[in-house]
């Protein structure tokens, strides 16, 4: 783990986090090609109308921070009857749960990526790109705009590699990307912040635990307000947190392998992550295998959330969130491959021969 340089800053008055409207997930900056595959989504009250509500990034490495770079304007949106408003581009190939409200092409769908902290408010006068919240680039926001602004929710994605070795957070918590190959970064962050150094990966995904509507940040996820994690490359549009043993992929580390299949809807508790590998294990059996053609699968209690048949080489094959009990392995070569099961956050890895 590198260390991090920490230059403790102040959270002016206007910084309100509990309040109506919650960042609730984040996808920016997947693997591959951002457009049209990021999303955001926002989370409040049912069929609630967003009025002089912006979502803002603002910039977080050293050139320029404390800028605003994007202004998304939610004014005139509504959640859906679940509380749910996703934020999509025209194309996206996601499954949205039927009871949330979907908002398209509020952004070019190429969103800032890291470093940057993102920011939903209230203001009465809209912001507009180029605004300063941090004249003196000293990592304290202060001055108008921002002190008209009422801060609902915020959380930084920052990175290291800026060439200025400095990482600035506007938000109580985030996640930080330790990139071994740059220079130690100074981190400017709020006072008490929890900006987590994610080792030899950078995150693509944060979303909250549940419905919560806290601002704690812990690797533990009876805890934890937040979760993220990485997102390996080839599983669009049915995302998995990385499940690999390499560096921090997943915080809290629970929320390895979890499926991210709850756009729009609720995101996954504590309470689901509770099936453990041996669990799951006891739960499950496969026959045949080897085999020359099928592998029939039998689940008690029909846990299985999703299957991936991926090669020697880790690329993914097949995936699988529907018609579970069978996976057809006919047009496959003869040779070892490996079967990824998964069941509310835990998964399982089983060896399967085809002759």
């Amino acid at each position: 783990m590198k260390k991090i340089v920490l230059l403790i800053t102040c959270v002016v008055a206007s910084q309100v986090i509990n309040a109506q409207f919650y960042i609730n997930e984040i996808m920016v900056d997947p693997p591959g090609t951002d457009n049209p595959n990021e999303y955001i989504e926002i989370r409040g009250a049912a069929n609630a109308a967003l009025t002089n509500t912006y979502l803002l990034t603002i910039e977080g490495d050293g050139n320029d921070p404390g800028d605003v770079n994007e202004v998304i304007d939610l004014t005139g949106q509504t959640t859906g009857s679940n509380g749910y408003l996703v934020l999509l581009t025209t194309g996206h190939p996601y499954s949205v749960d039927a009871s949330a409200n979907i908002a398209l092409d509020l952004t070019d769908g190429e969103l800032e990526g890291q470093s940057h902290t993102l920011l939903l408010v209230q203001a009465t006068t809209a912001p507009t790109t180029g605004d300063d919240i941090d004249s003196d680039d000293d990592g304290t926001p202060d001055g108008t705009p921002y002190t008209d602004w009422t801060i609902l929710d915020s959380f930084a994605l920052l990175k290291d590699n800026d060439a200025s070795a400095q990482a600035y957070a506007y938000a109580p918590i985030g996640f930080l990307e330790d990139d071994a190959a740059q220079a130690d970064p100074t981190l400017f962050a709020p006072s008490g912040a929890n900006i987590v150094v994610t080792t030899g990966s950078q995150f693509d995904y944060a979303a909250r635990i549940g419905n919560s509507t806290g601002s704690a940040l812990t690797n533990d996820a009876t805890t934890s307000d937040w979760y993220g994690g990485d997102l390996p490359s080839g599983n669009l549009p049915n995302w998995v947190i990385s499940t690999s043993s390499t560096g921090i992929k997943a915080y809290p580390s629970t929320f390895a392998g979890v499926a991210l299949n709850h756009i729009g809807a609720d995101n996954p508790t504590a309470a689901l992550l509770s099936i453990t590998e041996q669990e799951l294990t006891a739960n499950i059996s496969f026959y045949p295998n080897p085999t020359t053609n099928v592998i029939n699968i039998n689940s008690k209690n029909d846990i299985i959330s999703s299957i991936e048949i991926v090669d020697v080489t880790g690329k993914i094959l097949v995936q699988k969130k529907n018609n579970l009990d069978v996976v057809d392995l006919t047009a496959f070569s003869t040779g070892l491959y490996y079967m990824n099961v998964y069941a509310d956050g835990a998964m399982l890895t089983k060896a399967v021969v085809k002759n």
